[in-house]
């Protein structure tokens, strides 16, 4: 099924280039005046339109999993014109059928096995509870769900930290709603158990989780043992490994919150991803960071990640009490709020970033033209 995707992917680039140098020179009455040649306009898509193989999955992904097509719109931060070239090429190519009240089906049955379901956090919420017997909580760590983990070590060396259980429901909701296939996916560190939880509630996807935690992998090989979940690991020192060998679908990180920790994961986690392109998802709070964010967005840009989205006050830790600070913040918060007050609130909160990699980096064109013009 792949192969038929890809090969689906090689047509619609044709279809979509042609559809594009047709708007362009017939219909925008933007560029009208401007009298472009088609040298000009094939640099404009390969560039800056043209999307990867990843790209296109998601928007077909998109298309599929909407009641009414013009969802699409919402989905991609997109318009009809960007509609219309999905919408047309996959009816042609007897791929999708679209009913007089925008409802899309599909033909092809068999692309859904691959392509992830989107899941609402009450769905992953209903499966997370059937699996394990126990209700999620709001406020509890992550660790509180597995009996497994019930001798699990929380090391400050490695600067773990439990995330609360809604908070990892979230984050796999988000994994679900953007990664395009059910290929390899990886985690780079993993001691949130994303891992786990995506597998228990998308059984069919396959994760690598490295860690340089012996005894964190050891923990995710009983899980994965006895839920039959699809997760390999592996011990890494990213500082010391840069390529594993192989290419993924896209990748967690979720690195130690200063401005090298996030470049140092994110850049081992990038050279893990090929020529299809790929999903990028990075949690990281401003615990060390401050002003370095203007640094850290020029840093996204040279490693061709482009953010779709930031997401803020989704993700939070609980309270742990793992450094000598910890019990300093304490009693200066403990002349004001009642200690079991700050128990039971957020010990650090985090932002999800998601990029799309961008497997070729566009080249500027020069062309000098009109605001107004949308090319």
């Amino acid at each position: 099924m792949e192969k038929f995707l890809k090969n689906l992917y090689k047509k619609f680039l044709d279809f979509d280039k042609h559809d594009f140098f047709v708007n362009t020179t017939k219909f925008s009455t933007s560029l009208s005046e401007l009298n472009l040649s088609k040298k000009i306009l094939d640099k404009f898509f390969d560039n800056y339109y043209k999307p990867s193989f990843f790209t296109f999955l998601k928007n077909v992904k998109a298309l599929l999993y909407s009641e009414n097509a013009f969802e699409f719109i919402l989905k991609t931060s997109s318009e009809d014109w960007k509609l219309w070239p999905y919408l047309k090429f996959l009816k042609d190519e007897k791929v999708i059928s679209v009913g007089k009240d925008g409802k899309v089906s599909l033909f092809k049955k068999e692309i859904l096995k691959i392509i992830p379901k989107p899941q609402t956090a009450e769905e992953i919420k209903d499966k997370i509870e059937r699996k394990l017997k126990i209700k999620i909580k709001k406020g509890e760590p992550i660790i509180n769900l597995f009996k497994e983990f019930q001798d699990f070590v929380v090391k400050a060396k490695w600067d773990q930290m439990p995330i609360s259980q809604e908070s990892a429901v979230f984050v796999v909701q988000k994994i679900l709603e953007n990664i395009p296939l059910n290929k390899k996916f990886l985690f780079v560190g993993d001691d949130d158990f994303i891992s786990v939880v995506l597998g228990l509630v998308e059984p069919n996807i396959e994760s690598l989780v490295i860690d340089a935690d012996e005894q964190l992998l050891g923990c995710l090989n009983i899980l994965a043992k006895e839920f039959n979940l699809k997760i390999e690991t592996k011990k890494v020192d990213i500082r010391k490994t840069k390529n594993l060998g192989e290419k993924f679908v896209g990748f967690l990180a979720n690195p130690i919150y200063t401005a090298a920790g996030v470049k140092e994961f994110i850049k081992f986690g990038k050279n893990q991803l090929g020529k299809d392109g790929g999903t990028v998802f990075l949690e990281v709070g401003d615990e060390s960071i401050g002003n370095q964010f203007l640094f850290l967005q020029d840093f996204f840009s040279k490693n061709n990640l482009v953010i779709k989205e930031l997401i803020t006050e989704k993700i939070y830790y609980p309270w742990i009490s793992l450094y000598k600070e910890d019990q300093e913040i304490m009693r200066r918060f403990s002349g004001i709020i009642d200690e079991k007050i700050i128990n039971k609130s957020p010990k650090l909160g985090a932002s999800l970033y998601i990029f799309d990699f961008l497997p070729l980096r566009p080249q500027k064109i020069k062309f000098k033209k009109p605001i107004y013009a949308y090319l």
